[in-house]
């Protein structure tokens, strides 16, 4: 069974083993690792806001752990949604081990169930919960019974609408369809997502554009050559690949593109942990496999090379590339949420599935063509401080619970 819960903090809640309130508290992982120091206040049960604004007390389930790309994102919503009288409690199994930022929001780690996120709802006096769970927990649709039948708090549901990888799976999609019902308010990844939700519950449709809480300033003029020796990398010109490597991101096409170009003076960077052993069979003498680079490092190197390409599977990895300048390349064929950011013949380019040859063409266009490459960064760069910018989902979120909280 998981943790028990303790009544003594701001949500009712407390971690058997933890500090009392007004210490500096390490939250605890279920291992018993420390995911990062922060001063927890005593906070009196009758919360108010700026002027004595009553505070909506928000608890927002994710499912699983907390990948540590969400930690930044949790804690500037926290602080965003404080701004604006909403105080953010997030709970989860635990956060991703190694996670290297400190965590600012408030955390309690547990076991999660039905009636142990029942109890955290409940004593904790919380006002609307918001579901970033899967349809593969089997305590989802009890919270919903739980949390929204019995103790009739306000729900928000949080994602892409469906299984983007199967957006025609008939059951799943009931499933989707059910939990959208039930709920108060749907915040969307994507506005183009919405066209997975029935048109009857668009009325309560909220978008978050999914991104990053990003804050890596840029490389220093001058210095882009010395990160590159700095992983042994001695091409002029880099295409760069980086995030977890799996089967579905079809980074098959990309060397395969690599070789059709066959230029002694362009270097393909790939960087991340390959979980599906799909660079097993991957060398050349303008090949850099450099496994996982984390923090700021990662940052430095994509700063340094040229362009981004993943051919398949675009996620997140586009706002990294974007905030560093980088014009991107992928196949058509897969939907995503992050798809939308990028704009075919201004930030980065969209070839044909399975077309090897157009996607070396397209990718030595914009290695041969230093202008055509400074205009795409550019825009590369404006998309993701527009629409790709933290506030922009932030926004999403505030908007959504007003709506569910004053229907």
């Amino acid at each position: 069974m998981g943790h028990e819960i303790l009544n003594t903090s701001r949500f009712g809640t407390k971690l058997r083993g933890q500090t009392p309130p007004g210490n500096d508290e390490t939250c605890s992982k279920p291992d018993g690792s420390r995911v990062g120091v922060r001063k927890v206040p005593v906070r009196s049960e009758a919360i108010s806001g700026q002027c004595g604004t009553p505070v909506t007390r928000v608890l927002l389930l994710h499912g699983g752990q907390i990948p540590h790309y969400r930690v930044p994102v949790y804690n500037h919503l926290s602080h965003y949604l404080g701004e604006r009288s909403f105080a953010l409690t997030v709970t989860s199994e635990q956060i991703q081990p190694g996670n290297p930022t400190p965590v600012e929001f408030e955390f309690v780690p547990m076991h999660l169930s039905a009636g142990s996120i029942a109890r955290l709802a409940w004593r904790g006096k919380c006002d609307v919960v918001i579901s970033f769970v899967g349809l593969r927990q089997l305590y989802l649709f009890p919270v919903y019974l739980a949390v929204k039948g019995i103790l009739r708090r306000r729900m928000v549901w949080w994602g892409q609408g469906r299984d983007l990888a199967h957006p025609d799976a008939i059951l799943k999609n009931a499933a989707y369809t059910t939990e959208h019902a039930l709920s108060d308010a749907i915040i969307l990844y994507a506005e183009h997502l919405r066209k997975y939700v029935a048109r009857r519950f668009h009325h309560k449709i909220f978008i978050a554009n999914n991104t990053l809480a990003l804050t890596y300033p840029g490389l220093p003029p001058g210095s882009k050559d010395k990160v590159l020796r700095s992983f042994n990398i001695c091409t002029r010109k880099n295409i760069i690949c980086m995030g977890r490597f799996q089967k579905r991101k079809r980074v098959d096409r990309l060397v395969a593109a690599m070789q059709l170009m066959n230029r002694p003076d362009i270097g393909l960077i790939l960087v991340g942990p390959d979980t599906e052993g799909v660079l097993v069979n991957v060398h050349g003498p303008n090949i850099y496999k450099l496994g996982p680079i984390y923090d700021k490092h990662r940052f430095d190197l994509l700063s340094a090379a040229d362009v981004y390409c993943l051919p398949g599977a675009v996620g997140l990895s586009i706002v990294d590339a974007f905030h560093c300048g980088l014009p991107f390349v992928t196949e058509e064929g897969d939907e995503s949420a992050e798809i939308a950011y990028l704009k075919h013949g201004e930030n980065g380019f969209v070839v044909p599935r399975g077309d090897v040859k157009e996607l070396a063409r397209s990718l030595l266009l914009l290695l041969d063509n230093d202008d055509l490459r400074a205009r795409f960064s550019d825009a590369a760069r404006k998309e993701v401080g527009v629409n790709a910018s933290i506030e922009q989902l932030c926004e999403g979120f505030v908007g959504a619970l007003r709506y569910a909280t004053n229907p």
